[in-house]
């Protein structure tokens, strides 16, 4: 009887360490990718804007096309606009003076922020804003515009040939 006591109590005692060993890795693969999303190593900076539809957390941020890095925050400020934060790859030096604009992949595809660098000789750090933004373009704002543009030329001509009569 003893001895299967004895037994019975190894059975649990094992048991209960495979558990605590399993929760132990648990929680260190969960703190392990918690630190790796961190990206102390990372350029994080910031840009304002007045519209961004389209962009989204993760959306790409490149430079003459290439990934240089992601959106990683999007939230609105005490003004309505709209704050962004970029994480971008340190090997990546911007001038201050650079520029952020929202780009769209063809016609209708996804938006990406677009980097355009500037001519200053300090270079952008951790917690620096672009200075200069562009907001996207819009497909209705744009065709919009070319209808408002045709209708004032057709003014201009009608105006032109009422005036040559």
């Amino acid at each position: 009887m003893q001895v299967r006591k004895f037994f019975q109590q190894q059975k649990e005692f094992m048991a209960g360490l495979i558990i605590v060993a399993g929760f132990s890795f648990v929680l260190s693969v969960f703190f392990q990718q918690k630190k790796d999303f961190v990206d102390t190593d990372k350029l994080v900076v910031h840009a304002t804007y007045n519209k961004v539809d389209g962009v989204n957390v993760g959306s790409a941020v490149r430079l003459a096309g290439i990934p240089i890095g992601y959106v990683s925050n999007i939230q609105l400020d005490g003004y309505y606009r709209v704050r962004m934060t970029f994480t971008l790859d340190t090997d990546v030096v911007l001038p201050v003076d650079s520029a952020a604009m929202i780009e769209t992949n063809g016609l209708l595809g996804g938006k990406y922020i677009e980097v355009l660098p500037g001519g200053e000789e300090d270079i952008m750090v951790s917690g620096d804003d672009f200075f200069y933004t562009q907001d996207v373009l819009l497909l209705d704002e744009l065709l919009d515009r070319f209808l408002s543009l045709m209708r004032i030329k057709k003014g201009v001509v009608e105006n032109a040939i009422k005036g040559d009569e």
